[in-house]
């Protein structure tokens, strides 16, 4: 990642820490690496409603590059909210299976901003193949401290570039 892209990615978590985190107490039991696995379990899930519970009203999905051959992102940022009520049903819709394994390698809280760095495993069945791919990729997820608790406010990966017909 080059460092406007890191000063970029710097300058929105802490703009929307600002905008979010106005009287803002944390919740015992819920870190900002229990809020991100909360997240990816409800992706696994394919559940679009429980999954935006976890992310921050004007938060932006990075998408640094496309993660399917042959396209190319239209822009850098996408608001975040319904890319994923968009990506769940579609993952959900078109995979016979879909397992997805997150472990934590990092997690980093300063007052009312935090990062977490994660590795996700996935595998998948597209319906009506026999092959089972599977995927490694390493994700950041900046979450901001609000009324609620942790909210995810930004994800970036390193996705691989998946080939859409399996």
């Amino acid at each position: 990642m080059t460092r406007t892209s890191l000063r970029i990615l710097s300058a929105l978590v802490m703009a929307l820490s600002l905008i979010f985190s106005a009287g803002a107490a944390e919740p015992e039991s819920a870190t900002p690496s229990n809020v991100v696995i909360a997240f990816n379990s409800a992706m696994r899930q394919g559940d679009a409603v429980g999954l935006t519970q976890h992310l921050a009203d004007g938060g932006v999905q990075f998408t640094i590059k496309s993660p399917h051959e042959g396209f190319v992102p239209e822009k850098l940022t996408t608001p975040i909210v319904p890319y994923w009520q968009m990506v769940a049903p579609v993952v959900a819709g078109s995979t016979s299976m879909y397992e997805r394994n997150v472990e934590v390698l990092d997690e980093r809280a300063m007052g009312n901003i935090a990062t977490v760095w994660v590795q996700i495993d996935t595998r998948r069945q597209l319906k009506g193949k026999d092959d089972i791919a599977s995927a490694t990729a390493n994700h950041v997820y900046f979450l901001i401290l609000t009324r609620e608790g942790w909210k995810i406010a930004g994800i970036a990966d390193n996705r691989a570039i998946d080939d859409l017909t399996g």
